[in-house]
């Protein structure tokens, strides 16, 4: 089957903007109909593969449904049908309509999250002076799971919408937080007819409001405000979304982010409440992601405009997967009139915010089995905008 370009641009700007769109039928497929050489040459950082319309995820094994090779060979792990429709669509990078910073996150929805949506939580009651939510039954929540309270019937008291479990006490009850990680504000008891339900969160790094992203579940493209929420750096379904073990959830970022392959990466405009913290990079963000060294440049400011509190650093990284006790930064120099200084976290698994000092901010170079991470942490008693850039990276 011929080339079709993509609706919106006529061929010549296709070319020019290096957009391209391949579909063949599963009878052009070799090798048993498992290897296509698409009619157009594809970018590994930017390519789409759909099966009858269905995007496809990208890995080897029972861990995918193909993979990339060179420019030119898509081989999937268990062969099409001749009547299948095949679709390859990729961005090489030179294209001005798009910036740099595609990344892409999955997850695949396990047994426990599976049950996320079709278990509602009723009769609930809410302290306000604890922001503390009390079940009726065993709401099995951890440190980080969202809500979204779907009903709440006092005056003055916790409002419909989503909420972050900060603490759990116990088994019925749960200290809740906002999505920026702020404390809540209401003054007024909920004293029964609370419902809520327990949904499916997936924490995007360097997303920001600012930031596009495309959510797909099993390959279907979701809308946002209506089957899902951005929050900070957060993708929250909306718990009408049915979801089934193994589902797979793609999210593909497109930002202020620089090109993750390249020898520098940066994010702007990441907010952070009071007592909250945002990842900035992890392993994840690589490609050769075991050991990477780098300068971190950070900037803060709070979050009114015309507040003049401030901190910026310039800090030196050596992160490595596994092995935290191997994870150094060091203080090149730093300025500002937030604290007397940034606190330098390393070392050592810093995760959260008790981490840091209270009244400051602070950087945390950690890892765990899967990757390093760095994060930011703000302790300086309001809310602030941050931005970094690393570079010189070693990868």
């Amino acid at each position: 089957m011929g080339v079709k370009f993509i609706s919106g641009f006529r061929g010549y700007d296709n070319a020019k903007q290096h957009l391209r769109r391949s579909v063949h039928a599963g009878s052009d497929l070799t090798s048993g109909n498992t290897v296509l050489n698409p009619s157009q040459a594809f970018d590994q950082q930017a390519c789409f593969v759909y099966l009858n319309g269905v995007m496809q995820k990208e890995g080897s094994g029972t861990a995918g449904d193909y993979t990339l090779s060179g420019t030119s060979t898509v081989t999937f792990n268990s062969a099409v049908a001749t009547t299948d429709v095949v679709e390859v669509v990729s961005y090489n990078f030179a294209n001005p309509t798009l910036p740099e910073s595609m990344i892409e996150s999955n997850q695949t929805i396990t047994s426990a999250q599976s049950t996320y949506h079709a278990t509602d939580f009723t009769g609930a009651t809410y302290t306000a002076s604890s922001d503390t939510l009390t079940s009726g039954t065993a709401h099995g929540l951890a440190v980080g799971d969202v809500i979204s309270v779907t009903a709440s019937p006092t005056s003055g008291s916790i409002s419909v919408g989503r909420y972050k479990a900060k603490t759990i006490t116990d088994t019925t009850n749960v200290v809740l937080e906002g999505m920026d990680n702020s404390a809540l504000t209401f003054s007024t008891n909920g004293t029964s007819n609370v419902n809520f339900t327990r949904v499916y969160s997936q924490t995007v790094n360097n997303l920001t409001l600012i930031n596009k992203a495309m959510v797909f579940l099993n390959g279907m493209l979701l809308v946002e405000d209506t089957d899902y929420f951005k929050d900070q750096q957060t993708i929250t379904f909306d718990s009408s979304i049915n979801l089934l073990q193994n589902h797979v959830v793609a999210i593909k970022n497109i930002g202020s982010f620089s090109t993750p392959s390249s020898t520098d990466v940066s994010n702007t405009s990441i907010e952070i409440a009071d007592e909250g913290i945002a990842t900035l990079l992890t392993a994840d963000d690589f490609t050769s992601n075991v050991t990477c060294v780098f300068n971190l440049h950070v900037s803060a400011r709070h979050a009114t405009a015309t507040n003049d509190a401030y901190r910026t650093a310039h800090i030196l990284i050596r992160a490595e997967t596994n092995v935290a006790s191997d994870c150094y930064a060091h203080r090149a120099y730093d300025a500002g009139n937030i604290s007397d200084e940034i606190e330098i976290k390393d070392a050592g698994n810093y995760s959260s915010i008790s981490s840091f000092t209270d009244g400051k901010i602070g950087i945390g170079v950690t890892a765990d089995s899967n990757r390093w991470s760095v994060i930011l942490g703000n302790r300086a008693g309001h809310s602030i905008i941050a931005g970094f850039k690393a570079l010189a990276i070693t990868n």
